[in-house]
């Protein structure tokens, strides 16, 4: 199975820097509501005195197929427990 790998587009407007991000996809082989699920912390650090501007990406979930309320449960349980105020989703079929 291809595994989906969502990326931060400069399209895309976050009003948080830190957060969890949850993506999912249909997965063509399931019948019974099971999707492909990525979850990511982002957190975007700013150029501090000499150092780099950007986004750092962590994987919690890579890919694996499960169910949306699945997802949902595993990202608001790291959300909870890391702090991290706010949960971005993403769905595409």
């Amino acid at each position: 199975m291809a595994k989906v790998k969502p990326s931060i587009r400069s399209t895309e407007t976050y009003t948080e820097s830190n957060f969890v991000r949850l993506h999912t996809a249909g997965c063509e082989r399931s019948g019974d509501g099971e999707r492909v699920v990525t979850i990511e912390h982002l957190c975007y650090s700013a150029a501090n005195g000499g150092g780099r501007a950007g986004w750092r990406c962590q994987t919690i979930v890579d890919g694996e197929p499960m169910s949306k309320e699945d997802a949902l449960f595993i990202a608001r349980s790291y959300a909870q427990e890391f702090d991290v105020p706010v949960i971005y989703e993403c769905h595409s079929d």
